[in-house]
């Protein structure tokens, strides 16, 4: 809701100062006076177009600044959390998550500056923002309801809440389709590529698997290849080691351990502490002729072999050249082979993902194509409903030849959706592509909303459709200027109905010249222009309930209401309920 609208140097109004109320707000006065003024500044404040023309004559710059309460979990305020806006800001802003301050101000050169809660912002961040705060009824620029880009989701939510969740359901699977095919797509697309890194892939495993790899195995190798080419040198010095511990005659060394340890045996009767010293003689002993043992064992086995060699050699540079292909350790080449193997077994499971991406995608557009039929039907059955509600609304505003025609139609697409015989264009929103029509005469053809003329007859028909719309989409602030424009006094009671009846569902703001939309406001504004000092002042004040009955006199009956027109503009207040 609108909450305060301040003005300054703003065309003739030098400053203003207006608070507004929830329900129906009218603004009066004489022609010229300067209401359709205070709709321009609150429309510039939220991003309209600005020039310097628009500086009161004399001054430095013009200024527009508007106050609302917004719904922290409503559009506008999810706008302003997402864009990190949201919080109370500017003089008069507080903390309070449900305060917004937009301001604007047009310096001499044309060029301006904006504010969102008191934080630098661009006319294109007040124009997002206005678009979810307020909506124009009788001008052709910046209107929501004249955008065909809008009129599928004030459809849907007039819908309610059926036609919006099968919506959201066909959102849902639209999302998924378009996964579903960018995934088919690209496995198609990469299936060169795909053929040939599983060739390389299986030549790595094949070529590490060949090659039977052991850990620790090229350390052993390494040995081997030093031993071999020494084998008779190795031998003559393990037999000639052998020789000294068994086969020395009368000096081999064990027979001489032996000696030492008979004789501390007989000597440890006549002190224990020999025998002792005999039990590690012993233990050496038997520790010798294990390594005399491993020693024939050794000389035996070992032999110049070339072949072997030759075959030690092969083997260590295909360890070689496989360390360098794949890794700098035996064991890392085996975990290369391991996740080569593992990149190896998902690419052959490509050809069986694209089958099953095709199965699932056949099945899922049969069920797409189900549900955007229906949604389709739904939408046909809410589109005739609203026509007849307009029907009905336009003809107590004396417009009963004028139709509202909802158009539907569709865009073909080789890529699309199959429906019946043809391939259309398929989005979140389904298949259907949604514009309000409007027929001013019979015989005439329907034509989009954005073409007709008249901006009073615009006012009324954008009347009508928000009357019925109710709170399909709805913004918080209506605002209608010229709605009275062509209205006679038979149709200006349903003009008036109509906005009390808007008023109740949101706030409305309206320009008139018609006495009986101003007696059912729920608040009266009177706006003059004076003449001081040779520079012409635009006021602003709201009315009393006195004030309200010489303002509808005065509009019922000329610049000096007789007391006629008093009675009269008395019992118009009394019907409205404001007197």
């Amino acid at each position: 809701m609108l909450l305060e609208l301040r003005i300054q140097e703003f065309a003739v109004i030098e400053s203003a100062a207006i608070e507004f109320g929830p329900g129906l707000n009218v603004m009066t006065g004489e022609t010229g006076a300067g209401k359709s003024i205070i709709v321009d500044a609150l429309t510039v404040a939220l991003g309209a177009r600005a020039s310097s023309e628009l500086i009161r004559t004399g001054a430095s710059a013009a200024r527009a600044e508007a106050r609302f309460a917004v719904d922290p979990d409503g559009p506008a305020g999810l706008w302003l959390d997402e864009h990190g806006l949201a919080g109370g800001g500017g003089a008069r802003g507080g903390e309070d998550p449900s305060d917004l301050v937009v301001a604007r101000e047009i310096a001499p050169e044309g060029r301006s500056r904006a504010w969102i809660n008191g934080r630098p912002a661009t006319v294109g961040m007040l124009r997002d923002l206005g678009d979810l705060l307020i909506e124009v009824a009788g001008q052709h620029e910046g209107q929501r309801l004249l955008r065909p880009q809008a009129h599928l989701g004030l459809l849907d939510a007039f819908g309610g809440d059926v036609v919006e969740a099968l919506r959201a359901e066909v959102g849902g699977l639209v999302r998924r389709r378009s996964e579903m095919r960018a995934e088919q797509k690209a496995l198609i697309e990469g299936e060169h590529d795909r053929l040939r890194q599983v060739e390389m892939l299986r030549h790595q495993v094949d070529e590490i698997e060949a090659a039977r790899l052991q850990p620790g195995e090229e350390e052993e190798l390494s040995v081997r290849r030093v031993r071999l080419p020494n084998a008779e040198r190795l031998a003559g010095a393990a037999s000639a080691a052998y020789a000294g511990l068994y086969e020395a005659d009368g000096q081999a060394a064990v027979d001489r351990i032996g000696q030492a340890r008979s004789a501390l045996r007989e000597a440890a009767g006549l002190d224990p502490a020999l025998g002792a010293l005999a039990g590690r003689i012993g233990a050496i002993a038997g520790e010798l002729a294990e390594v005399a043992h491993e020693l024939a064992r050794y000389s035996r086995g070992i032999e110049a072999d070339p072949e072997e060699l030759v075959r030690v050699e092969e083997r260590l540079d295909l360890l070689r050249r496989l360390r360098r292909k794949y890794g700098e350790t035996l064991e890392a080449v085996l975990a290369y082979r391991d996740e080569a193997a593992a990149a190896l077994a998902r690419l052959d499971a490509g050809d069986a993902r694209v089958a099953e991406i095709a199965a699932t995608l056949e099945g899922l557009e049969l069920d797409l194509a189900e549900r955007c039929a229906r949604l389709s039907r739904l939408r046909r059955e809410a589109a005739s409903r609203l026509e007849s509600g307009v029907e009905l609304a336009l003809r107590s505003l004396e417009m009963a030849s004028t139709r509202l025609i909802v158009g539907f139609g569709d865009d073909s697409d080789p890529d699309g959706l199959l429906l019946g015989d043809r391939r259309v264009a398929v989005g979140s929103d389904g298949t259907d592509r949604v514009e309000f029509l409007l027929a001013a005469n019979p015989g005439e053809a329907p034509r989009p909303l954005a073409r007709i003329a008249s901006g009073g007859e615009l006012s009324r028909i954008m009347l009508a459709l928000r009357h019925v719309l109710a709170e399909a989409g709805a913004v918080p602030v209506f605002i209608c200027d010229e709605v009275d424009a062509g209205v006679g006094s038979r149709a200006a009671g349903s003009v008036g109905g109509l906005l009390a009846a808007v008023g109740r569902k949101r706030q409305v703001l309206c320009v008139t010249h018609l006495p009986k939309v101003a007696s059912l406001a729920d608040r009266h504004y009177w706006v003059s222009k004076e003449t001081t000092g040779g520079r012409t002042r635009v006021r602003v004040r709201p009315l009393g309930p006195q004030e309200r009955v010489e303002e509808v006199a005065r509009m019922l009956g000329g610049r000096r209401p007789t007391q006629i027109a008093r009675e009269h503009a008395l019992e118009l207040l009394r019907r409205g309920g404001r007197s």
